[in-house]
């Protein structure tokens, strides 16, 4: 099983090589090495230890034998060595995997309600609600172009000021769409 977490492809020379299947790459760690007399040469024994990022060539998605060699040995993380990229590219990964499941569930509540009460105005619970899980969101994509159209949640008043429910079905769409677009581009 991969992790959320993204790290750094461990540098050991010699004990990392790389494997392609099914076009997807994945990086394999050197466990041992036995000569074999009958055959007269030494065999490899390589575990994968995950999943290479398509975006980011330098880091990979660990799995469980990545935990087990490399953070039970006592060798340590390796994300000490990330560069700045690298570890922005890591923390927007925690960021899409910890929101992107609650901003799912929102899209489908504001979905529904709108069908039923459109123009019924968002109050303050609402919209705060809302803006926990899109502030994060709108900060890790900030620096793409499409930055600019995400907005937040604006709870109405009495004078009748303020986001109906069908103004916040645009905005979750708007987001839904820079969501996916954010992925393909970085995953």
């Amino acid at each position: 099983m991969l992790s959320q977490d993204p790290v750094k492809i461990p540098d050991i020379p010699g004990k990392i090589s790389f494997v392609t299947i099914e076009e997807k790459e994945y990086v394999r760690y050197l466990v041992d090495r036995k000569y074999n007399p009958e055959k007269k040469y030494t065999e490899s024994d390589r575990v994968v230890i995950g999943r290479r990022s398509e975006s980011m060539p330098g880091i990979m998605y660990p799995n469980d034998n990545y935990e087990r060699i490399f953070l039970q040995k006592g060798e340590g993380n390796m994300d000490e060595t990330m560069t700045p990229e690298e570890e922005k590219f890591a923390r927007d990964n925690r960021t899409y995997g910890m929101y992107a499941p609650f901003f799912d569930a929102l899209y489908h509540e504001f979905r529904q309600q709108t069908r039923k009460r459109p123009d019924e105005l968002l109050n303050n619970y609402k919209a705060e609600t809302l803006n926990k899980v899109l502030r994060p969101l709108r900060e890790m994509m900030q620096g793409e172009e499409y930055a600019g159209l995400l907005g937040l949640a604006i709870a109405g008043d009495e004078e009748g000021n303020g986001m109906t429910f069908g103004d916040v079905m645009i905005l979750l769409t708007q987001y839904k769409s820079a969501l996916t677009k954010y992925r393909r581009a970085h995953r």
